[in-house]
């Protein structure tokens, strides 16, 4: 069996620099071979706010957190 793969857009938030705000995340969704569990790659921060200063963030969408830091206007895996 192989893994199933699904581009999707999720809910998220992200907290940090002592701010919270709500974006979206593209991702893929992939679900395991013979179970209804399914992990989440390519992560992708969509729709954050613009004046969100860059530092480091946790993102949380899914019942899951990540860490992740804004540099240079772009959103990266810390």
């Amino acid at each position: 069996m192989t893994s199933r793969r699904q581009i999707v857009l999720l809910a998220g938030g992200l907290k940090g620099m002592g701010l919270e705000a709500n974006c979206m995340i593209g991702a893929t969704r992939v679900t395991l071979p013979g179970t209804n569990l399914s992990e989440y790659a390519n992560l992708s921060i969509q729709n954050a706010p613009q004046e969100l200063p860059e530092g480091r963030y946790d993102l949380t969408f899914k019942g899951r957190t990540v860490p992740v830091q804004k540099r240079n206007g772009f959103w990266l895996a810390a």
